[in-house]
């Protein structure tokens, strides 16, 4: 039997995955402040269009379903997720259904938020505040902010590393996991078998990494951060993920610790951003030849005292940088320039660092991890 034509393209239409919204980023603003005080949060990832979540120092993830419009209170977080014991550095996303976070405690965690089974507990939001209060002689303690959540363990753990994970960067299509870690072992995983394909070396510790769309390619910046400076070293290269060898070395050209690097979707660009205790406004972003390496652009100003995540915007024109001055800079990929500023700088080192940025895949929403204890949320109209 043969289905009508029209039939035929609203099949066709209704499988094709959803463009991003037309967006329009210059006019980005505060949607919302989601307090949780426990500890700095420390990564920020969407998980679909509406879905957000987070995670802090205590290896502890609250998971949050936002409304299709701004205004009104502060949604509530709904999950809490249970499974690391140390700082969760990362957190990324696949098929709007898949978290994976990389930690301190060693581990790379998979959690299925379409698993709706779970204990029910509770989550208090300003636990750090009461606690300070109690610590001071005379001061009262605010209520305890509590919300009924439900607690999630992690659906699958790899366990291939042996130090702190920093580094974790997945293909588009999800089918590669690439993972580093403060041995210098990068390893490549089957995503969805949570299978080692291979594994290789660096000479420092890895800590940033971006995998290039086609799963070929991965770039990896280095550290030594000792003491002393005659022990330290910054090493910047790109390695085949087939084989494992170092197919370019860019260390000639950047000679600073690089803290975050991501590509765009299309394998175009691929932008690598300097933190770590820079001076002045030296947190710059650099725009590179995906293939050659070679220096295309650099933004400025960088962020005050060092930059610590990248994202591409998904409508392909914007590249949005976090740092240490507590801002979320939106850059244009064209020309470079500086299109918006979120946030209200705060000037300096420890001062609530913006730790990690992320954008909703439909380009709506921006969050950034607030190390305040706080997650910052910003509405794209």
């Amino acid at each position: 039997m043969r289905l009508p034509l029209l039939t035929c393209l609203f099949a066709l239409l209704t499988l094709a995955p959803a463009a991003p919204a037309q967006t329009s980023i210059d006019k980005a603003g505060p949607a919302w402040n989601l307090p949780w005080d426990a500890d700095w949060v420390t990564a920020v990832s969407f998980v679909g269009p509406n879905r957000l979540a987070a995670g802090n120092t205590l290896g502890d993830i609250l998971v949050w379903d936002l409304p299709e419009k701004t205004g009104g209170p502060a949604p509530k977080p709904v999950r809490w997720l249970k499974g690391h014991t140390n700082v969760v550095n990362r957190l990324i996303s696949a098929e709007g259904r898949w978290l994976i976070s990389i930690s301190n405690d060693h581990k790379v965690c998979y959690w299925d938020l379409h698993e709706d089974s779970g204990e029910k507990g509770v989550v208090v939001l300003n636990s750090r505040a009461i606690a300070d209060a109690a610590s001071k002689k005379g001061k009262k303690a605010p209520a305890p902010v509590e919300v009924s959540v439900t607690v999630h363990k992690p659906a699958r753990i790899l366990t291939g590393h042996s130090d702190w994970v920093l580094g974790v960067s997945m293909t588009p299509d999800g089918k590669t996991l690439i993972t580093g870690d403060d041995k210098g072992e990068i390893i490549a995983w089957d995503r969805a078998a949570g299978k080692e394909l291979r594994r290789w070396k660096t000479k420092g510790w890895a800590f940033a990494i971006a995998v290039e769309p086609t799963g070929k390619t991965v770039f990896v910046s280095e550290r030594k951060p000792l003491v002393f400076d005659s022990g330290r070293m910054f090493g910047v290269k790109m390695w085949d993920v087939e084989t494992g060898a170092m197919k370019l070395d860019l260390g000639k050209d950047n000679k600073e610790l690089i803290a975050a690097a991501a590509y765009s979707a299309d394998g175009k660009w691929l932008a690598i951003g300097r933190g770590g205790e820079v001076d002045g406004l030296n947190g710059k972003v650099s725009l590179l030849d995906p293939v050659s390496g070679k220096k295309l652009k650099e933004f400025v100003p960088g962020h005050l005292n060092g930059l610590t995540d990248l994202a591409f915007h998904p409508d392909g024109k914007h590249l949005l940088s976090s740092g240490r001055d507590t801002t979320v800079k939106v850059w244009n990929l064209a020309d470079g320039k500086l299109v918006k500023e979120l946030g209200s700088p705060r000037g300096g080192q420890f001062k609530d660092w913006i730790h990690a940025v992320a954008v909703s895949p439909d380009g709506r929403w921006i969050a950034g991890a607030d190390m305040a204890g706080q997650v910052q949320l910003w509405a794209v109209p």
